[in-house]
């Protein structure tokens, strides 16, 4: 069984066509949890409606705290789910009828050859669609960086694995742990995590629709466009950043040290013993051999000028 954990808040609007998206899945055997935080609308009421027409694949959970947050009220979800795969869903986009199939399909390759006790991540690919889900003239491979393979180096600088397209098993999920007040979003942790205890795989096939309609909490963005790049490199917060960035896996190998192979925390330790080295030129060094460099030129220069 997979469960698919469904986030919402004021979602009215769009639910229902991601509603009827996971119903008509190729692949049957799912239960949808849902998680509302607080909806003033009618997101509630519709539900309700489709749990009474659907009793035994849509439960809503009701454990009476605020989340406030997508990457909180996911977490939340995460500790309800009780299958051997589970996947992330956000309340206004519009999976395509394979998109768990094709996930769950790679997890169990992956298990297969290296059993089901290794914690296993996989995510998929996006077209970019307008608020009516006509498919955007917008390649996806400007929104999210392809070239990734699953490095802990990496993931340790940049999140690279977009939650509503990433499928995990149960190895993984059980690993996820609490919200953690340092997370800066709950898809970058879990990558993390898997990265760091066992396998990152991104399948090259196209399962959901990804709508753009201006309340977006994270929205498609041209990652790759000189002029983001350029943004990024001369923003005022991009020092602030780096600091987030860093707490967050200071947090993460403080959470989980005792359980991470010695390689990859050595790979952590090395990240977060970058600030103590009190001369620049010693700290860029580090951040080169060590290789948590982020996934363009331009982003690299701001790491340089700024570490």
């Amino acid at each position: 069984m997979v469960d698919i954990l469904l986030a919402t808040h004021n979602s009215e609007k769009y639910i229902i066509e991601q509603l009827d998206s996971l119903l008509e899945q190729t692949y049957t055997d799912i239960r949808i949890l849902i998680r509302d935080d607080g909806s003033s609308d009618n997101t509630v009421d519709i539900i309700k409606y489709y749990m009474q027409a659907n009793p035994d694949r849509i439960k809503l959970v009701e454990d009476g705290k605020s989340a406030g947050s997508a990457a909180k009220n996911f977490m939340l979800l995460a500790k309800q789910a009780e299958a051997d795969y589970v996947m992330f869903c956000d309340h206004d986009d519009f999976w395509m009828p394979n998109k768990v199939e094709v996930s769950i399909t790679e997890i169990q390759k992956i298990e297969a050859e290296q059993g089901k006790d290794t914690p296993v991540l996989v995510y998929t690919d996006y077209a970019v669609a307008d608020a009516n889900l006509q498919v955007l003239d917008v390649n996806a491979e400007g929104n999210q960086d392809f070239s990734f393979n699953g490095e802990l180096e990496k993931l340790i600088v940049q999140n690279y694995v977009t939650g509503c397209l990433m499928a995990i098993n149960k190895a993984l999920c059980a690993k996820i742990g609490d919200y953690n007040e340092s997370m800066l979003m709950h898809d970058w942790w879990i990558a993390i995590l898997a990265s760091a205890m066992g396998v990152v795989k991104h399948v090259p096939v196209v399962t959901m629709k990804y709508r753009q309609h201006g309340s977006n909490e994270v929205g498609a963005v041209d990652v790759k466009s000189f002029n983001y790049r350029l943004n990024k490199l001369f923003a005022k917060q991009t020092k602030s950043n780096m600091n987030i960035c860093y707490n967050q896996i200071k947090a993460f190998a403080d959470e989980y040290k005792n359980q991470i192979p010695k390689d990859k925390y050595q790979i952590i330790e090395n990240y977060l013993s970058i600030p103590d080295k009190k001369l620049k030129i010693n700290r860029i060094i580090a951040l080169c051999r060590g290789k948590y460099l982020k996934s363009d030129l331009i982003r690299v220069l701001g790491q340089l000028w700024y570490i």
